[in-house]
């Protein structure tokens, strides 16, 4: 059964359309209105807020962790400041995506990741093959 997120009070009243769903174990608004067009329209072009509680959240530090980053999004992590957040894409190794998220930089060799969906197989599979490259040198 999915619980509520930290916003859920502040979000449940806003929800028009009392449409609910599970998202991660997290019972998050599918609409907040009956029809999808506003919020659409408005993500677009002006702005919007969601709540991302549900959102898995990796967190890659150590000296390969920009190499592990660059790997897996599109962006070049190398050009994220300390302190600053990106949006990119996740992709597999013939370049389709797989899912989006943001990359924080939190320090020089530590970041955050967010994703909608677990990226946890992706992920150790990369570390792995990593690992196994640096052994096979």
């Amino acid at each position: 059964m999915p619980i509520p997120s930290p916003l859920h009070a502040r979000t449940a009243p806003l929800s028009r359309s009392h449409e609910w769903r599970n998202w991660s174990g997290y019972l998050a608004a599918g609409l907040y209105e009956p029809t999808h067009e506003r919020e659409y329209f408005a993500i677009r072009n002006s702005a919007a807020l969601i709540d991302v509680s549900p959102l898995y959240k990796y967190h890659l530090s150590g000296p390969d962790a920009l190499r592990l980053i660059n790997r897996v999004v599109t962006r070049d992590a190398a050009r994220c400041a300390v302190g600053q957040v990106v949006y990119a894409p996740w992709c597999d190794e013939g370049g389709w995506v797989m899912d989006d998220g943001t990359v924080t930089r939190l320090a020089e060799d530590k970041f955050r990741l967010t994703a909608a969906d677990p990226m946890d197989a992706l992920l150790t599979d990369l570390i792995v093959l990593r690992h196994m490259q640096k052994r096979n040198k």
